[in-house]
This record gives structure tokens, sequence and C-alpha cells, in this order.
């Protein structure tokens, strides 16, 4: 049962990221259990949408936010356990361009291929590698329950559409095919509300050595090993700015929804002011 002292809107997404933690503990993970658990999170979603419905900000937020002003999108997520510290105030700080994101061919969940530089283009971009088999609750699972807290949250703030997109992309393009994530994607692709929520983004790639630029020019460390479930990895979430540029590497103990929003709500305000 959620706390009694927080609202439904702010229990719901801390219900689905714990639900997807518990998704990608359980075993075995044939794609006959990956189907099931997906069908499961679906209804879970769809009863988190007729439960729950999370307030929108004021319409004067976006002005505000896109004037330089501090919104505190921040203040959107609950500080946890996880998590217990306080996040700096959006606009008190400066994230510095550590170095361009690459582009390379990725194939979205229709099989079609497209430039990742492109889909990078014009919007602030939190991109994530992760693959669907993964059993480190300190790894993809922890991301992806992380970016579904991101997505759902952002309903709060609905003008973050135009200018915020999740981004993530699979390094295991044998197992995650197009269909593979497509399926894995339903409660996303089909949530009612997504229309006033950031988009979010599932690719793969026609295979390994096609990817590999994309991994390397990113930093993300991935590491096959004899038993094929298994890849070893380092936990990295990337933020990207419109011009391509990546602004901040989020690893294991920074990836809290309030501190991306921080961080993106940063950028809102630089921009802002040039």
């Amino acid at each position: 049962m959620p706390p009694a002292h927080l609202p439904v809107s702010e229990v719901i997404p801390m219900e689905l990221g714990s639900f997807m933690r518990a998704m990608f503990l359980f075993k075995p993970r044939s794609e006959t259990a990956t189907g099931l658990l997906t069908a499961c999170f679906a209804c879970l979603v769809a009863a988190a949408v007729v439960v729950a419905a999370v307030p929108p900000i004021a319409a004067t937020v976006e002005d505000r936010a896109l004037g330089g002003e501090v919104v505190d999108l921040a203040s959107l997520f609950p500080r946890t356990a996880d998590y217990d510290f306080a996040v700096p105030l959006a606009g008190t700080y400066q994230l510095p361009a550590l170095k361009a994101a690459p582009g390379g061919q990725l194939l979205d969940m229709n099989g079609e291929a497209l430039d990742l530089a492109k889909v990078l283009d014009g919007r602030i971009s939190l991109v994530s590698f992760v693959y669907l088999l993964c059993a480190d609750t300190n790894g993809c699972p922890l991301a992806l329950a992380t970016l579904f807290d991101v997505f759902d949250g952002s309903e709060a703030a609905p003008f973050l559409k135009q200018h915020l997109q999740l981004v993530t992309i699979s390094f295991d393009p044998e197992r995650d095919t197009p269909e593979a994530l497509g399926s894995f994607a339903y409660p996303v692709l089909a949530d009612p509300k997504a229309g006033r929520k950031v988009d979010w983004h599932f690719y793969t790639s026609s295979g390994a050595k096609v990817l590999q630029p994309v991994l390397d020019g990113f930093g993300q460390a991935v590491i096959h090993t004899a038993d094929s479930e298994t890849i070893n990895h380092l936990l990295r979430m990337f933020l990207v700015d419109r011009q391509g540029r990546i602004r901040n590497v989020y690893g294991l103990g920074m990836i809290d929804p309030r501190l991306l929003m921080s961080d993106v709500e940063t950028l809102l305000m630089e921009e802002a002011g040039q």
C-alpha cells in the first residue's frame, strides 16, 4: 500500500518504477515470460491512469521556464530514501558542454533506419542504453524505472513535450528486435495521456558492429560475456542539449528524477538567457 501521507499522484509513478524493477528480476526470462510481464505492466499502467490524475501546473509555468525564471521542475518528484539529498536549484549552476554526441544508424520499432544525430537535433534528450533481459537491479531496471517516473511525472508540465524527449537504445540487437521493443514499449505507446507527456523513443540496431561507434561516441562501456543472457555494462544516462552536445553524464547514485529535471530546467534557462 502507498504511504498514507503521499497523494496518489505522487505514489503512482513510484509504484510503476517499483514494478519495473520487479519485472526485470523475474525468472525465467524467456520471450513468453517477457511478453506476459509486459502485459502485466500494461495492466498496471491502465489502472494507474484511471486512479491517478496529476494536476497540471498553471499556464504561466511555460512562460516562466522559457523566460529564464526558476520553475523548480524537480519538485514534481518526491525525495526518496534512495536519493536522500537536496537537489541544487535550477539555474544556480552551469553544465559545461562535454563533447558532441555521436550520430549513427539505428532502427526504430517499425524496423525503419534512421540517423541518431537527426533524432537528437532540436530537443533536449535524456539518452540511455539498456537491454531488456538485464537482471541487475542497479543497471537497466533502475534506468528504465527512473525514465518511467520522468515520463509519467512530465504530465504535470505538458510544455516539456516540445523541449524534452527520452531516447532509449538497446545494445542487444540480436534479442531486442524492433518487435521486442514495440512489445516492451506498449505501456508508453498505449498511454491515453501520452499527448501531455514527453515523447519516449525506443531504438535498436541492425547489429553490434553498426552500434559500436554509437557506444564509443558516448563512452558507454558494454562487455559481452560467455553467459549468453548477461551483458556487463556500466549504468549511464546522458543529457544532450538541442545542439547535440553532451551536457551531463549520470551514473549509479545520480539517476534521480529530481536531479535530471533540475538539469533540464537549467538548460532551458540557459537557452532563455542567450
